[in-house]
């Protein structure tokens, strides 16, 4: 039994590390096509618009994270 909650943490903490990961991901794509909009073809409305997509993105993977427990420790 010890085993099985020791490996349902690790794999815990690995999936809160995943999630961590993406949401600093998502904020920086936002980030660099907000900065380097032009760079990449995008006119400043639609760069905008997909900066703001992946900043929404960033923040629901934090309060995912943020959330985990509460989410997944009534199973």
């Amino acid at each position: 039994m010890t085993q099985q909650r020791s490996g349902k943490q690790t794999q815990g903490r690995a999936v809160k590390a995943v999630f961590g990961v993406m949401a600093l991901g998502c904020l920086l794509a936002g980030l660099v096509t907000y900065l380097f909009a032009a760079d990449f073809g995008f006119s400043e409305e639609a760069a905008q618009i997909v900066a703001i997509a992946f900043l929404v993105a960033g923040v629901i993977d934090y309060i995912m994270l943020k959330l985990w427990d509460r989410i997944f420790s009534r199973r």
